[in-house]
């Protein structure tokens, strides 16, 4: 039977072998040609270890705070300085702005000449054109133009309806013509109204 090898130089084999070295981690597929999607995860890649690096260095410091290693803060000694101790007075601006009078709700903010310039130059600055007023214009004539033709089909429409009506014969099966000639008289008005008859 053969002999088993002993704890110890197992454990020494494990520390004397070198470390893999870490292989770095990759964002997307690695034969991306140069171009968009390259630089989209180079830049998701790039901000990955950013943030992992600030991850680190907050985490040290949380460490270093929470072991006491900030002792130097904490025992300074008072300056011993020639600065004058500071007072409880105020700058005299500040004093000069607190002593005028609180301004009224509806009182204007302005003097009378700030108003007045600012009036000047309102009157003075043109509104401003829209890029596409030509635009907006003449779109605002189709709209017009086309729901004049609209109403006026409509009004074809039903006039054609009136008159399909007016000619069938009643139940004695005589002619309505009296509704045939208020349909032909509203007609002719129409016609001369849009300048295709002549009165």
């Amino acid at each position: 039977m053969a002999l088993k090898r002993p704890h110890t130089d197992s454990e020494m084999r494990d520390e004397e072998a070198p470390r893999k070295k870490r292989k770095g981690f990759s964002v997307g597929p690695a034969n991306l040609p140069d171009g968009t999607y390259r630089r989209k995860t180079q830049k998701i890649k790039n901000d990955l270890i950013q943030k992992a690096k600030i991850k680190k260095a907050y985490a040290k410091v949380k460490a270093q705070e929470q072991s006491g290693s900030n002792d130097i803060y904490r025992h300074q000694e008072p300056e011993t300085s020639s600065a004058q101790p500071a007072s409880l007075d105020l700058h005299p601006d500040r004093q000069a702005m607190l002593d005028r009078p609180a301004p009224s709700v509806n009182a204007p903010r302005h003097s009378k000449d700030d108003t007045d310039d600012v009036s000047e130059r309102r009157r003075r600055a043109r509104p401003k054109r829209s890029s596409y007023s030509k635009e907006t214009q003449m779109a605002e004539q189709r709209q017009l133009e086309a729901e004049a033709r609209r109403m006026v089909r409509e009004e074809k429409d039903r006039e054609r309806r009136a008159m399909l009506k007016a000619r069938r014969p009643d139940r004695d099966g005589r002619y309505r013509l009296g509704r045939q000639s208020k349909i032909l008289l509203h007609k002719v008005k129409r016609l001369v109204e849009e300048g295709k008859v002549d009165r």
